[in-house]
């Protein structure tokens, strides 16, 4: 049943629940909807309801909770909706939640009973701030949203979340660390915590998230030390993002991350030593860090695509830029400092050059 931006309809009568056949309701976009009837439970065929932007829906009724076979509600935008029946858990076929932009400020304990739950959306709660202090139940999640939330802390047996594939976090400012145990999310392919500020140290084990690909870090407030020091087993990581964060120099253990292939480093104020680069990254960006003095030989990067280096004013020198067969951009403008830059001249699959403020040291090397 769609009833879909009826924006004047402010209450279902109480005779709704003798729909006893309907699966599907959609009633996304009723702004002006205040509540529904208690014979909402008696919709026992009902599979998927969707209340997003039902702007003045206050609760949902405790009889909700009686609908065994709903596999998906969405409330996002459902900004007056602050908490959910208690037992909401007993919605044990429920498949998806979504209620982003809601004002939920947390969760029910027995939300984490919901044992065939796969997708959690709480992006943009601006008033979340407590998940439930156990989710070992919530055997079956792969995908957890929850950036723009005030969430302080994650539960302690949050490693126990053993089909997790996405996390994303981002923009989490009050959240400062991670669970001891988050290494053992085996299954995790993706962690998004950039923008947040109050976070400064990976937990130690976290290398042993050997599923992990791409991990956003940037504008953190990741210091020295403040990634594990067995970061370098992340051995399927292929896209890192670090930028605006404040570490000095890279762990040696970074060298070991064979599947890197896109790093970057941009706008570390600190950053004073990449010795520890892999030699697999394709695109590399570390500009805007300008106590960086030194790049290790890149020679041996024969895959390197993509070099940004603008901005380090007190880099000197680039070693081995004639051996990279593979490179085709190449940005080292405001590099006030830099020589030895001619023979890029030999690089045939070059085709984008910034040397603004060296361009006469390159000419003149040619």
């Amino acid at each position: 049943m769609i009833l879909e931006n009826c924006s004047a309809l402010e209450e279902l009568p109480q005779t709704f629940g003798k729909l006893s056949m309907l699966k599907d309701l959609n009633m996304r976009g009723c702004s002006t909807l205040e509540a529904l009837p208690d014979s909402m439970g008696q919709l026992r065929e009902l599979k998927h309801l969707n209340l997003s932007g039902c702007g003045k829906l206050g609760s949902l009724p405790d009889s909700i909770v009686h609908l065994s076979k709903l596999k998906t509600i969405q409330l996002n935008e459902c900004t007056q909706l602050k908490s959910l029946p208690m037992a909401f858990g007993e919605l044990q076929s429920l498949v998806e939640f979504r209620a982003e932009g809601s004002s939920l400020s947390h969760l029910p304990h027995t939300f984490s009973s919901l044992s065939n739950l796969e997708h959690l959306h709480l992006y943009k709660c601006s008033h979340f701030q407590d998940l439930p202090p156990s989710m070992s139940g919530l055997g079956k999640l792969k995908v957890l949203h929850m950036g723009q939330t005030r969430v302080q802390t994650l539960p302690e047996d949050f490693g126990k979340l053993g089909s997790l594939t996405e996390l994303n976090l981002q923009e989490c400012e009050s959240l400062k660390s991670l669970p001891d145990n988050f290494g053992l999310l085996s299954e995790l392919r993706k962690l998004v915590m950039h923008h947040n500020k109050s976070f400064v140290k990976l937990p130690e084990g976290f290398g042993r998230l050997q599923a992990l690909v791409e991990l956003d870090l940037g504008t953190c407030s990741i210091e020295e030390n403040g990634l594990s020091s067995d970061f370098g087993n992340l051995s399927a990581l292929r896209t890192l993002r670090l930028q605006y964060n404040k570490l000095a120099t890279l762990p040696e253990t970074f060298r070991d991350l064979g599947a890197l292939v896109s790093l970057e480093m941009h706008h570390c104020p600190n950053l004073i030593d990449v010795q520890a680069l892999p030699w697999n990254l394709e695109h590399m960006d570390i500009g805007d860090c300008p106590k960086l003095t030194e790049i290790p030989f890149l020679g041996k990067m024969s895959l390197l695509k993509c070099l940004r280096l603008c901005n380090c004013t007190r880099l000197t020198q680039l070693q081995g830029l004639e051996s990279l067969p593979s490179l085709v951009e190449i940005n080292v403008a405001g590099c006030t400092m830099l020589e030895n830059v001619s023979r890029l001249n030999y690089n045939r699959a070059l085709e984008q050059c910034y040397f603004h403020e060296i361009r006469q040291r390159l000419v003149e090397g040619k």
